[in-house]
């Protein structure tokens, strides 16, 4: 971020004020002293990253497990407002709370070039998932959004509902392993109904219930794009035959069947029991 960075000297509420001013609008302006300590850090990790967002130089940014939490989802947002280039951002297992995710779903707003951004396994919470349910509804080049495991229940599932009513431009949104229940998977059934663009779901491993599990199901079948659409629940969220199709179930081809089952004319049967 070159003039951006403070000087060693420094102190963590100066820190935090310096990068407010310094980068002017493309910094959240309300950054708290425990706040500037983080972006101290997360400008270290984040030094070669940054520089290359600054460039646009980078089009895939792979930061899994090392995304400098809120510190690192800040300065990286501040970047994304001004970046060109980048078109997929990984920040999986990277600590980001809800205050990461507003600052990212803030540069979503007006940044024109992402299309894959994966949050999985973070803590951004309904909050987070709210904001950038926000973004979804004015961002019209995001394509793929994975918010799994991140602590998000139906305000978030809610929120994000009501942004797909609005974006033309999302075709995968990872839920999965959340909290979402009865009435966030209502709401998302719902939206379902007038969302064209949307081609995959994932909402396994939350507790939906089977009433709403089936509305769901009902709801994709109205839709002609969705062709991935996982409901399973938790314990076979990670098996090969988790998805549920547009009818509602996975159903094997003839070769897979030919594999599991061995066909018996009539009358071989009794006559190999007879034998035995």
């Amino acid at each position: 971020m070159g003039s951006c960075a403070p000087t060693q000297s420094c102190t963590s509420a100066e820190s935090a004020k310096i990068f407010a001013t310094t980068v002017g609008s493309c910094a959240p302006q309300c950054l708290s002293s425990a706040e500037g300590v983080k972006i101290d850090k997360a400008r270290i990790l984040l030094q070669e990253p940054l520089a290359d967002l600054a460039l646009n130089a980078v089009e895939v940014l792979d930061l899994m497990g090392n995304g400098g939490g809120d510190g690192g989802a800040i300065l990286l947002a501040a970047a994304l407002k001004q970046n060109t280039s980048l078109r997929q951002l990984n920040l999986r297992w990277s600590s980001i709370g809800t205050r990461g995710a507003e600052a990212l779903a803030e540069a979503l707003q007006v940044n024109r070039s992402l299309i894959n951004l994966d949050l999985y396994c973070n803590s951004i919470r309904d909050a987070g998932a709210s904001a950038l349910a926000k973004a979804l509804e004015r961002n019209c080049t995001m394509r793929i959004l994975d918010v799994g495991w991140n602590s998000i229940a139906c305000g978030g599932a809610c929120a994000l509902a009501d942004a797909l009513k609005m974006n033309s431009s999302l075709e995968c949104l990872g839920l999965e392993r959340n909290s979402v229940e009865a009435r966030g998977a209502a709401a998302i059934a719902n939206a379902l109904q007038q969302n064209m663009a949307l081609t995959s779901l994932q909402l396994a491993g939350n507790p939906l219930g089977e009433e709403a599990a089936l509305a769901l199901v009902e709801a994709s079948s109205r839709g002609p794009g969705l062709f991935h659409f996982d409901l399973a629940p938790e314990k076979e969220a990670d098996t090969e035959r988790s998805s549920l199709s547009l009818s509602g179930f996975s159903i094997p081809g003839d070769e897979e069947l030919q594999d599991e089952f061995i066909t018996i004319a009539p009358g071989e049967g009794a006559a190999e029991a007879a034998v035995a």
